[in-house]
């Protein structure tokens, strides 16, 4: 996505770019309040059953590691738009890293709605490309808003190539691969699961040994 990395910012002046696109409020809220019932009382209830066998240290370990990647990505998700002036498009995303792309490297533009299991819950994205075909950056409508997409596609006022239905997932990573994000990638998944069942495996572990040492 993009060439240059943008400088670290937080919250832009409104008068700073022509067009400003920040996440939709509802998925900042929503993310909030997932921290705040389901997050914190999860963690705690860990914390709690971890002490009876001895296991809290390392529970609290594992914990305090996840608050900080939430934290982390809370924060980015507040601090997180897509701003468009004269000179190019910044995009400060929320788990992708930061790019400024030249606006005149910016040659035509990709709008799609795709659905992954079921073709029920559909999103619309929107690719941009240069004029060699390679991938410049890409928006999510679950994250940006239908609206954000549009105000986009507007102010770039390029070649606007709109796929005619909805269309699989994987269909579109198929058909645009170098749009894909590190996270949508098998060995992304198999990292992220290598790394849950190693942890789970470990507390398995070690409660095991303290229930054969008590």
């Amino acid at each position: 996505m993009g060439d240059t990395t943008a400088a670290a910012a937080t919250r832009p002046r409104t008068d700073v770019f022509d067009v400003l696109i920040r996440p939709r409020r509802s998925l900042v809220r929503s993310t909030a309040l997932s921290i705040v019932f389901s997050a914190v009382p999860l963690a705690v209830a860990l914390l709690w059953v971890s002490f009876p066998f001895r296991l809290w240290a390392l529970v609290a370990a594992v914990v305090l590691a996840l608050a900080v990647v939430v934290g982390i990505a809370f924060v980015r998700l507040g601090t997180a738009y897509i701003g468009i002036d004269s000179r190019g498009v910044v995009i400060h995303g929320v788990v992708t890293t930061n790019q400024r792309v030249p606006r005149e490297r910016v040659h035509h533009l990709v709008l799609a709605t795709t659905f992954g299991h079921s073709a029920d819950r559909t999103t619309r994205e929107l690719v941009a490309f240069d004029a060699d075909g390679a991938h410049l950056f890409r928006m999510r409508a679950d994250v940006w808003g239908d609206a954000g997409i549009d105000r986009v596609a507007e102010a770039l006022g390029v070649q606007v190539t709109e796929e005619p239905r909805p269309i699989a997932w994987r269909v579109f990573a198929k058909r645009y691969p170098t749009s894909r994000a590190w996270y949508e990638y098998t060995s992304a998944f198999l990292v992220v699961g290598s790394v849950a069942v190693l942890v789970v495996v470990g507390l398995l572990a070690v409660e095991t040994a303290g229930l054969a040492g008590s």
